[in-house]
């Protein structure tokens, strides 16, 4: 990858109150993008709910290893969390193109439509001990996206 500016990472404990670091992170990346403070405002909210939803249904409020990796480079802002929970099998639903497009929430299913109201993609990937899961931006798109 890039040049360390452009990326910052850090090993985070998902049952301590680990909320200002993960936000101080995705401020940062968001002022190193350039992002204004209603778009970073927005990452934060998506990445933190990424978080929240790790720690609530991966480790059942148990306490858990997340490490989370965050890059800006070629106009792409991402956030990888890399949890050691039960690794999901059937998250496809959720990588979709557009998974907000779903009608049909759940209850708790706020927290990914607003993940996806925010990102340009979702990705995740079952791992034998985990689950690595990317949010992506793109910035270069949506450059009207002050409202």
């Amino acid at each position: 990858m890039g040049s360390s500016e452009n990326q910052i990472s850090c090993t985070l404990n998902s049952s301590c109150d680990c909320v200002d670091v993960l936000c101080s992170m995705v401020e940062v990346m968001g002022q190193r993008a350039s992002l204004s403070d209603k778009q970073t405002n927005r990452m934060v909210l998506a990445v933190d709910e990424l978080f929240a939803n790790i720690a609530q249904h991966g480790y059942h409020g148990l306490e858990g290893q997340v490490d989370m990796r965050a890059a800006c480079e070629n106009d792409i802002l991402s956030f990888e969390l890399r949890d050691y929970a039960k690794p999901i099998a059937d998250a496809s639903a959720l990588c979709t193109s557009n998974p907000c497009l779903n009608s049909e929430l759940s209850p708790g299913g706020l927290g990914l439509q607003l993940i996806c109201a925010v990102m340009d993609k979702i990705e995740h990937e079952p791992l034998p001990d985990g689950n690595r899961w990317h949010l992506i931006k793109y910035l270069n798109e949506g450059e009207d996206d002050e409202s």
